[in-house]
């Protein structure tokens, strides 16, 4: 069974929960969103090679991966570009709501998160710590806020 944060009671927390904790989100771009003035080709690991807008690249590589106008999903990481039909997480899982990137040395993988100014936003109660980010460093959760 995993470990319940409830970030607004520290108390009840064995990670000493405090008011360093840092919120943020991430989302999955859609290209149609981003303006075609300046392109840029790229290698995916297949070895095929697409043409796409630079602003949709650029993020992409911040947030992990994004929908292409093909329908299917461009990822970036370990310095390559990914196809899947899907977002995924830091596990080769699908992202879906409530998945949230953690620093697994502050918070363990599989650990379930209540963020209560967070639920009228997404509807749902328990958060999991299922992703990473090379930005997610010590007391910080970014939440997958989908497309």
């Amino acid at each position: 069974m995993s470990l319940v944060i409830l970030l607004s009671s520290c108390t009840q927390s064995k990670l000493g929960c405090d008011d360093r904790w840092k919120i943020t989100g991430f989302y999955t771009p859609i290209e149609s969103d981003f303006s075609n003035l300046n392109k840029s080709t790229i290698k995916l690991k297949s070895g095929t090679r697409q043409t796409f807008s630079a602003d949709f690249l650029k993020a992409v590589r911040m947030e992990g991966w994004g929908r292409t106008r093909f329908g299917w999903y461009l990822g970036y990481y370990s310095k390559q570009w990914h196809r899947s039909n899907k977002p995924l997480n830091a596990k080769g899982n699908p992202l879906v709501i409530g998945v949230v990137a953690v620093d697994n040395r502050v918070v363990s993988k599989g650990t379930q998160l209540s963020i209560p100014g967070l639920k009228s936003s997404f509807g749902i109660d328990q958060f999991i710590a299922d992703d990473v980010g090379s930005g997610i460093k010590s007391h910080h959760i970014d939440v997958y806020t989908g497309e």
